[in-house]
């Protein structure tokens, strides 16, 4: 009975390192496909509006044949130096990457005065005018009463501005910036557990070289690049764990998982994917720690929820609002292209249809779903049709090279980069430049990331280091139904990193050992050949 048991959970196990493998090797069969041949871009200072322009496959090809060419000469050099020197170029690139990111975010930050935009703009002025009393954005209807659960990213920066004072926005880009230096020193730390080769780890190192939208992205305070850099350190805490076993890493996990989902609610699918790995390596190590730790994560993610709604209550006297329904989103990523909106992306229905219901949530959620249904049967009508449409939204939200870094950072007030600088052309003569050799480098990470799922991801293999992994193939089935927007899709541009410098490792390794085969089975066949010629 027990042996039984045993291999039910090792099925188990194995079906969910293959389901791993296979979709995320479908997903990034055709994203590096159509990244090939196309690519989209907001333009800086238009609507947000994706535009769709083919790309060039020859340029992406000679990019890729560039990628393997400087992993080749990796792997050729690890097998000359010493295990001394190995360390000297890990640590030498990892300097040159960490002052490259610092050093040009400083330069991003301070070519100019920014204006806060869009959400960031609300969360700002939010966290500025509770310090002064003000509680106006509470109210059913405004901004923190239609999105309530804003709220926890304003209550982190209405306390960092307890120590910098309100208004401070330059502040606030310095800690994006500060971060985003951070991110990339525990991806460096994060590939180390994955590989201690040197290969592996300069190839990551290089890589994070051309990540140019992380540096553009430093400018937008927002929780976008705090939510990668707790959800590095998840990944990284989980894997040390595996190794040691010491629950202090597990504590840690569960901190920075909370940060994570404080600063960025769509963490939850970060979240989910570590409830998945936890349960199937539970099963199998028969580890209840890894358990608790995951039932803790979710424990402290709604309670830390519910503890800044009510906190907010007592403060304000305003009763908690819950805001426009879930289901008006998805409503909204189902809808088509009307004017300057492309499909599935931003067009105000959330909040329009909350305002003709004249707040109602319950009759928001009913209209949705109405809306939801009518929008199922006419792709059910036309099939092609809906495949044409989830095609462009799913593209156009990760085939996007500069996942609008520069399209949100480049609002400034008053003080902007000076005629003809290198800043004022990010945005102006220049742009193109940027895309295009970010378009290269997307291709590149894609490429790596479908080498990891084909080659990393096996039946046996460690599912907590899949982590990522899981949660990239998570966004992406969330980026089916939810708001399109290019922005959310960043943050899992940056977890691929660690993984696209293995995967590239083992494609090599792979090779390798097939060439060494094709030479035995070749040894084998001559010198039967030579025999019977002789004979003969």
């Amino acid at each position: 009975m027990e042996q039984r048991e045993k291999s039910s959970v090792t099925r188990l196990y194995h079906a969910g390192n293959w389901v791993v493998r296979i979709i995320g090797s479908m997903i990034f069969l055709a994203l590096g496909w159509y990244s090939m041949k196309y690519t989209y871009y907001v333009e800086p200072g238009d609507w947000e509006w994706p535009t769709n322009v083919a790309d060039s496959v020859g340029r992406n090809l000679l990019a890729l044949a560039a990628a393997l060419a400087v992993f080749a000469a990796l792997s050729a050099a690890e097998r000359r130096i010493s295990r001394r020197a190995q360390l000297f170029w890990k640590r030498a690139s990892l300097c040159a990457v960490l002052l490259w990111v610092g050093g040009a975010s400083a330069w991003w930050i301070l070519a100019g005065d920014r204006i806060p935009v869009a959400d960031q703009a609300h969360i700002y002025g939010g966290a500025s005018y509770f310090m002064e009393g003000d509680f106006g954005f509470l109210n059913k209807g405004a901004y923190l009463g239609m999105h309530p659960h804003q709220l926890a990213l304003v209550a982190l920066c209405e306390l960092f501005f307890r120590f910098v004072g309100a208004y401070n926005y330059k502040a606030i880009e310095a800690v994006c910036g500060i971060l985003a230096v951070g991110a990339v020193f525990v991806g460096y730390l994060l590939v180390s557990e994955i590989s201690d080769r040197m290969s592996v780890i300069v190839g990551y190192n290089l890589l994070m070289l051309g990540c140019l939208p992380l540096i553009f992205y430093t400018p937008w305070c927002y929780g976008d690049i705090p939510s990668i850099f707790f959800a590095l350190i998840v990944a990284w805490a989980l894997l040390r764990y595996a190794k040691q076993g010491r629950v202090r890493y597990l504590v840690l996990l569960v901190g920075a998982m909370t940060l994570a989902l404080l600063f960025r609610k769509h963490s939850l699918i970060l979240l989910t994917a570590f409830c998945i790995v936890a349960v199937l390596y539970a099963l199998r190590k028969k580890d209840r720690r890894i358990l608790l730790a995951a039932l803790a994560a979710v424990v402290m993610f709604e309670a830390s929820y519910q503890g800044i709604y009510k906190m907010y209550e007592v403060r304000s006297g305003i009763e908690h609002e819950e805001g426009i329904p879930f289901v008006a989103w998805v409503a909204m990523g189902m809808q088509e292209s009307t004017g300057y909106y492309f499909g599935g992306w931003f067009n105000n229905y959330p909040k329009a249809i909350y305002g003709q219901m004249d707040l109602d949530e319950e009759m928001v959620v009913d209209a949705s779903l109405q809306n939801l249904k009518e929008r199922f049967i006419a792709f059910g009508k036309e099939p092609k049709h809906a495949v044409e449409f989830f095609r462009e939204k799913i593209l156009s939200q990760w085939n996007q090279p500069l996942y609008e870094s520069i399209f949100f950072n480049t609002n400034y007030n008053g003080e902007a980069p000076a005629p003809n600088s290198v800043a004022e052309g990010v945005s102006g003569i220049h742009f193109e430049s940027y895309l295009h050799f970010c378009d290269r480098w997307q291709f590149v990470i894609f490429l790596g990331m479908l080498c990891y799922y084909l080659f990393a991801v096996k039946k046996d293999s460690p599912i907590l280091q899949h982590l990522l992994a899981v949660t990239i193939i998570g966004g992406f089935f969330f980026s089916i139904l939810y708001e399109a927007k290019a922005r959310y899709i960043f943050p899992y541009y940056v977890m691929m990193f660690p993984y696209a410098a293995y995967g590239y490792c083992l494609l090599q390794e792979a090779v390798v050992s097939l060439i060494g085969r094709w030479r035995n089975k070749r040894h084998e066949v001559e010198p039967e050949w030579s025999e019977k010629r002789r004979t003969a």
